[in-house]
Formats: C-alpha cells, structure tokens, sequence
C-alpha cells in the first residue's frame, strides 16, 4: 500500500504534487479550526455569560439579604405568639416547605432543603414587617435549579 502511495506521487506532475500539498495544509487548518479553535470559543463565551449571570445573581442576593436584614426594624410586634405556629402558617401561604425546625427560647431555626428565592424573600419580608420577626442569621447556598436556594440555616427570634 505504501508503496503504491508513493508511485502514484512520484506519476502526478509538479504542479499536482504542489497543489495536493497547498491543498492538504489547508484541510489541517480548517479540521483544526472548525474542529478545535471553534468549540474551545463557544465554550470559554458561555463559561464568560454563565460567570456574568452567577455574579449579578450574588450582587442582587446580597442586597436583598441586606434589605432582609436592614428591615430587622418591625411595624408590629409578635407579642406572645408562638413563633412556630407564625411560621407555620405563613410558609403554607408561600409554598415554602420546611425540612427541619428547632425551636430555643425565643429564638426558631429553621432549614429548607430547595425554595424559590423570590417566594423565600416574601416569606421573610412578611415574617418581618408584618408580624414583627426579625431575622437573626441567613444562610443560604445555590441549588443545581435556576433561581432556588438552599437555606442551611435562618434564625428568626421575636
């Protein structure tokens, strides 16, 4: 076989041989190219807007938790309520389901597994400005599902 590759070479004109040779290189190129060079840009824009999207999600996080947490000032005082009886029964409103509660003195701890960030906020902003809960601690990490949260601890207390 190679030996026939080589003859049929050694038969085509110098001009054929340049032209497969020119040919050839520019085949490399464009394998490269479209093969290698293309997919590594497409993918570093899409890690650079996934980046984008990630950070102006932790810019606008960070401000509603220190919204969240600025607003610690209450308009109505909780009083003797039960803090897990307030909180049970404003989550049901916001479709939030809780994982784990543990309450402590005056204080509850509260986990929820996978929440919407949107109706985790109103949640807490209703907790705080409408029954006078006050947010003594947030903890929150991303979920896989865009725009959920993973809420490892929030502390309320009266």
């Amino acid at each position: 076989m190679k030996q026939q590759v080589i003859n049929y070479w050694q038969s085509l004109k110098e001009q054929e041989q340049k032209l497969l040779i020119v040919a050839g290189v520019v085949f490399v190129i464009f394998a490269l190219v479209m093969g290698v060079i293309r997919p590594l840009n497409e993918g570093v824009k899409a890690a650079q807007t996934d980046v984008q999207k990630q950070k102006e999600l932790h810019a606008w996080v960070t401000k509603s938790v220190a919204q969240l947490k600025a607003s610690g000032g209450s308009k109505a005082v909780a009083g003797n309520r039960n803090l897990t009886q307030l909180v049970n029964r404003t989550r049901g409103r916001h479709g939030i389901q809780i994982s784990k509660m543990q309450p402590r003195d005056n204080t509850l701890r509260v986990n929820i597994d996978n929440v919407e960030f949107n109706k985790l906020v109103t949640w807490i902003d209703e907790l705080t400005n409408q029954h006078g809960v006050k947010v003594a601690n947030l903890d929150l990490g991303e979920e896989e599902q865009q725009g959920y949260v993973r809420v490892s601890r929030l502390v309320l207390e009266i």
